[in-house]
């Protein structure tokens, strides 16, 4: 996977963790790691944890934005608000899925590590 950084985004009376990947062909990873993995977060680990673990051969998430199809060997994301079938498969972003069940739970730890430092 390519190098990636964190940075906070801040608005006018709000303010979030990001990841930025140096490659644009991984926004749409971005996008399902901020949109999809925070909000259901054990859900989504679970269900990778169910493929690397050989219980099922496939499986399929469809969260907020994005559609994530599971293989033990790779893992395709789709961006499910993109208005062509070509647009679709052309911003499908395909990753190892060792490497991206590992940047779940990295990305996970600085979500939840940036959100105590702001309650403190």
């Amino acid at each position: 996977m390519e190098r990636f950084s964190y940075r906070v985004l801040e608005m006018e009376d709000f303010e979030m963790l990001i990841i930025v990947f140096d490659e644009e062909k991984y926004s749409v990873l971005a996008t399902f790691l901020e949109s999809d993995v925070i909000p259901f977060e054990e859900w989504i680990k679970s269900d990778f944890d169910r493929v690397l673990s050989g219980q099922c051969d496939y499986w399929e998430i469809n969260g907020n934005i994005c559609h994530v199809e599971i293989k033990p060997d790779q893992t395709k994301v789709f961006d499910n608000l993109v208005e062509s079938d070509e647009e679709y498969y052309s911003t499908c972003c395909e990753v190892d899925t060792k490497e991206l069940r590992q940047l779940i739970d990295e990305w996970c730890d600085k979500v939840h590590e940036y959100k105590s430092k702001r309650l403190k």
